[in-house]
């Protein structure tokens, strides 16, 4: 690689917009007093959920859940239901996505706001096992990688309650064919937590 791309790749990191879990929760305190005020129901999902789940990638915005929009000065509409707003938290403006879903998926969103855990302060976070269903049903490539690490952390999602979830909105019958698909990551996971569990021992 050359020294210019290099330079461009040290300006990129130096101009990131990468949101810590603190400002993310910021963000959300924010959106969550707004929502308590009209009576909307919130739970946090997307980057700042895996960071609370204890996965530290990256993530550039806060992604919220919520049964309806809320009435704050909207940046853009997402273009699968919802709006996207602009945050003030100390010197940055944070993107908080409150997703509500109005296409072919609603119904999986609906059930895993209904199923939301609560955590500190009055907030509520998407449970593992519908974070995995929501992460499935993504399938983006940062997706992937947070299904993969969920379905690897020992204790951390009870693949029965998947089960359960799916059947919620599938049925029976839709849930076992979700499950297909679903189980080629539970068998990429296990073989991943064999090989960490490996590196584990060999230190």
């Amino acid at each position: 690689m050359s020294d210019a791309e290099l330079q461009k790749r040290f300006e990129a990191a130096l101009a990131s917009r990468e949101v810590t879990t603190i400002d993310g929760l910021q963000a959300a305190e924010v959106i969550f007093k707004q929502a308590e005020q009209e009576e909307i129901e919130c739970a946090i999902a997307g980057g700042i959920a895996m960071h609370l789940y204890g996965y530290g990638r990256a993530t550039e915005d806060v992604d919220l859940l919520a049964s309806k929009p809320l009435s704050l000065p909207s940046e853009q509409k997402l273009s699968f239901g919802g709006d996207s707003h602009l945050i003030q938290v100390g010197n940055k403006a944070i993107r908080v996505d409150v997703i509500v879903r109005d296409d072919f998926f609603r119904e999986f969103y609906e059930a895993a706001l209904r199923d939301a855990k609560p955590i500190a302060e009055g907030k509520r976070i998407v449970a593992p096992e519908w974070m995995v269903i929501l992460k499935y049903l993504a399938r983006r490539s940062k997706d992937i990688l947070d299904l993969l690490w969920m379905l690897r952390e020992p204790g951390l999602v009870d693949r029965d309650k998947v089960l359960q979830n799916l059947n919620q909105v599938l049925g029976e019958v839709g849930a076992q064919s979700a499950l297909r698909g679903l189980e080629h990551y539970y068998v990429e996971a296990e073989i991943m937590r064999g090989g960490d569990e490996n590196g584990r021992q060999e230190r």
